[in-house]
């Protein structure tokens, strides 16, 4: 073969089906292929329920011209860190359903990612739509500064404000080199974040790795405040417990004064009784002394012997027999 302008059956571009074979064993490598980054897609849908996130309804009521006009009709949109777009129900339901499973591992189409913790890290999104543009493009937002549509061909920033500002707060990335940074807040109030929308794939894994830098943070900041707080509430239980230690003794103080008066009283008592039992029993003793200084008979029974043996036996009948 050969030596008449022919093919080269050895050169591999020629050959059929070349380049193809998982030659350098990265079997996701077509994978990564098929996956494209679609900005379009990304700033008109819905990352969850993959559906428009922009409507263009058309009003019954005309124009002066006698022309019908069209309105787009924006449901409420929120964004994360990552720039994806989201229905703010579906973002919602999507949060619902993670706290129910509590599973964050497995996430699908139907899952919102880790980057979105709570509500807090979800941001509205508001565009602004050029009434000047006819027909169709009505309903495709542009930046309110330089007038550009925000289509996903040129990047679409998204101001956060910390103050509260109802009007549109995305822009392009443009017309930020454009304004400084007192213009910018004049006019969309104190901006706290500036989050990129529909980032490529490259741009996508930064931001990744930022947004875990900052929950690390955050989760560290948390974890403190935490240990703080049980710090904070283990050293007001022991102050409590302190003086609940004193109302204690206070109050087994008191009861124990207490119970002294009322032992005294009770002694009081028992000695005003005794004394009164003591009088009565003299009194007592005094009748029976007297009953028996009258009757001879009873004195001499109740007589006391020393005193008897001093009384001669002549007294003894004489007061015997003196009845």
């Amino acid at each position: 073969m050969g030596g008449d302008g022919g093919v080269i059956a050895s050169n591999r571009k020629f050959m059929r089906g070349a380049g193809t074979a998982d030659l350098t064993a990265d079997f996701n490598h077509h994978a990564k292929e098929k996956v494209k980054h679609n900005a379009q897609d990304a700033m008109t849908t819905c990352a969850l329920t993959k559906t428009p996130l922009l409507h263009v309804v058309t009003s019954s009521t005309n124009s002066n011209d006698g022309i019908a006009e069209t309105n787009t009709n924006t449901h409420t949109i929120v964004a994360d860190l990552y720039g994806r777009l989201y229905h703010k129900e579906a973002a919602v339901h999507a949060l619902l359903k993670r706290k129910r499973c509590g599973d964050d591992s497995n996430t699908t189409d139907t899952t919102i990612g880790p980057q979105v913790r709570r509500m807090n890290d979800l941001y509205d999104v508001r565009f602004h739509f050029d009434d000047n543009n006819n027909g169709n493009n009505k309903n495709i937002p542009s930046c309110p500064i330089t007038g550009k549509a925000l289509t996903g061909s040129i990047a679409a920033i998204l101001l956060v404000s910390t103050t509260k500002f109802d009007g549109p707060n995305v822009v392009s990335e443009s017309a930020l080199k454009q304004l400084s940074m007192d213009e910018l807040q004049e006019e969309y109030g104190c901006i706290q974040r500036k989050v990129r929308l529909a980032p490529d794939l490259t741009l996508l894994e930064s931001i990744k790795e930022q947004v875990q830098k900052e929950h690390d943070i955050d989760e560290e900041e948390r974890n403190a405040k935490k240990a703080a707080k049980k710090k904070n509430k283990r050293k007001q239980l022991e102050k409590g417990g302190g003086s609940d230690h004193k109302k204690n003794k206070k109050h087994n103080d008191s009861k124990n004064d207490s119970t002294k008066k009322e032992r005294k009283a009770d002694t009081k008592a028992t000695a005003k009784t005794l004394l009164s039992s003591s009088s009565l029993g003299q009194q007592v003793q005094s009748r029976v002394d007297s009953a028996i200084q009258k009757n001879t008979i009873y004195s001499s029974i109740f007589v006391d012997k020393s005193l008897s043996s001093k009384i001669s036996e002549k007294e003894k009948k004489d007061n015997l027999f003196a009845r």
